[in-house]
């Protein structure tokens, strides 16, 4: 029997009256916690969308582990500035947000920002040709900031890198557009090869998470988000040194563990996250995959 909902965020209580397949599936949905380094991260990226143009535009670099919250700072980012279009039908674009191919090459490169912006192209066009209109839709899309997710893929390209940073750094400069890279460590030697592009570029760091006040704020702040009748108090000095030996120093396995404990905890009619629910679900700790590889 639920006894009070003071724990949740107003907007999340409704929840707890759906049918438990709809409570797990919200569970199981994306949320965004401001904690701190996030906010501070989002600020700086929301100031170059307020830099004039000039003949150097300021880039960032946004760094960190794989699973530690890169990509949801930069999809935050674009999401709170999306395209809008005009009275007379013009498309305003702030921020363009693309991938890096996995495969890198200028071609490619030149491809995946027409997709992004919905034009289409023929797959035998030459990259000069591609470039041309990458850069005709940009320029007329108005587009302030370009994002480059996965920048790491860059060190895959070999020889080719190079004619990538140059083809990135000639638009930069010739739309007098800002660049926003993300990417794991690899992403810092991608850039080392042109030094002159690597001094262009300040880095963002997400730190490795650690067992601290930061770590108990965010776990205090996404309780509040989890559709559970009691409260579960996962800042506690019982539950958070137990969630952060499960889940390691990432935010991308602390997100997947509250989400998966809180949905095993409502299936079970638990209705909190405590020890016996996080002793009992299924998940598999990031210092088990050396056992489990020496088994098979």
């Amino acid at each position: 029997m639920i006894k009070t909902t003071s724990h949740l965020e107003e907007d999340v209580e409704p929840i707890l009256e759906l049918p438990t397949n709809e409570r797990v599936e919200y569970c199981k949905s994306d949320r965004w916690v401001g904690y701190t380094r996030a906010t501070q991260a989002l600020q700086q990226l929301d100031q170059l969308l307020l830099y004039p143009k000039s003949l150097r535009m300021p880039n960032i670099l946004i760094v960190g582990r794989s699973g530690n919250g890169k990509s949801s700072i930069i999809e935050r980012f674009a999401h709170r500035h999306p395209i809008q279009v005009t009275a007379t039908g013009s498309p305003i674009a702030p921020v363009l947000h693309i991938s890096m191919p996995e495969t890198p090459d200028e071609s490619e490169f030149w491809s995946v920002i027409l997709w992004a912006m919905g034009v289409s192209h023929g797959d035998r066009d030459t990259p000069a040709m591609k470039k041309r209109q990458a850069k005709s839709v940009l320029g007329y899309a108005g587009v302030r900031v370009l994002v480059i997710d996965e920048f790491n893929n860059l060190t895959t390209a070999g020889r080719r890198a190079g004619d990538l940073l140059a083809a990135i750094k000639g638009l930069s400069n010739d739309l007098k557009m800002s660049v926003v890279a993300a990417g794991t460590q690899a992403a810092i030697n991608a850039l080392n090869s042109d030094p002159q592009m690597k001094s262009r570029f300040e880095p963002i760091a997400l730190d490795r998470w650690r067992l601290d006040t930061e770590y108990l704020r965010f776990l205090a702040s996404y309780e509040k988000l989890l559709p559970l009748g009691e409260p579960s108090n996962l800042a506690s000095r019982e539950l958070a040194p137990l969630l952060f030996g499960m889940a390691g120093e990432t935010i991308g396995r602390t997100v997947k563990l509250l989400k998966e404990s809180a949905s095993h905890a409502i299936q079970t009619g638990r209705e909190r996250i405590d020890p016996t629910v996080l002793k009992t679900m299924n998940w598999t700790r990031q210092d088990e995959w050396d056992d489990i590889s020496k088994r098979v």
